[in-house]
């Protein structure tokens, strides 16, 4: 089964700098869960409007069929993936390996307010914030770690644990 090592957490956590970083520390290719939205989800969250389940189930079956296609047995990817209930359709046909990045409200809001040229506006914090169910089966590092310390922690830990590279 196709292994995927998950940088998960609210907008402005740092899922993509942690994956992109992640990936390059252990040797797999990185993909951002963001690239797989359809335009009508983009202008969407563009206008300050949350996504609702029907807009987020096809974009998450669009990620699981990339990395089903690929020929990479692992991979690492930056992803809100905020339910329970995303995180366990990801891992129905994929293994799924969590890093949670964990970061309070006041900070999201002031990344994402210092961030140019990203479609998602400070409004939606506390939408993502209340549509967050924090896993209980991941590795849960706080998002204001340095970049360098979350890579070392996630690396020793997904290393162990019999990734194939």
């Amino acid at each position: 089964m196709k292994e995927l090592i998950m940088v998960m957490g609210i907008s402005g956590s740092g899922k993509s700098t942690i994956g992109q970083a992640l990936a390059i520390e252990m040797g797999l290719p990185f993909i951002d869960a963001d690239d797989f939205h359809p335009q009508e989800n983009i202008k969407k969250m563009s206008r300050g409007e949350a996504l609702n389940d029907d807009d987020r189930w096809p974009w998450l079956a669009s990620i699981v069929e990339y990395v089903l296609d690929s020929h990479r047995p692992s991979m690492v990817l930056a992803c809100s993936a905020l339910k329970t209930s995303y995180r366990e359709y990801l891992g129905q046909r994929l293994t799924l390996k969590t890093l949670f990045l964990n970061l309070s409200r006041d900070e999201a809001i002031r990344r994402l307010a210092d961030r140019k040229g990203h479609f998602m506006p400070t409004s939606l914090v506390d939408s993502q914030l209340n549509t967050l169910e924090e896993p209980k089966e991941a590795v849960s590092v706080s998002a204001t770690d340095s970049i360098s310390s979350i890579v070392q922690t996630a690396s020793q830990h997904f290393s162990t644990h019999n990734l194939n590279p």
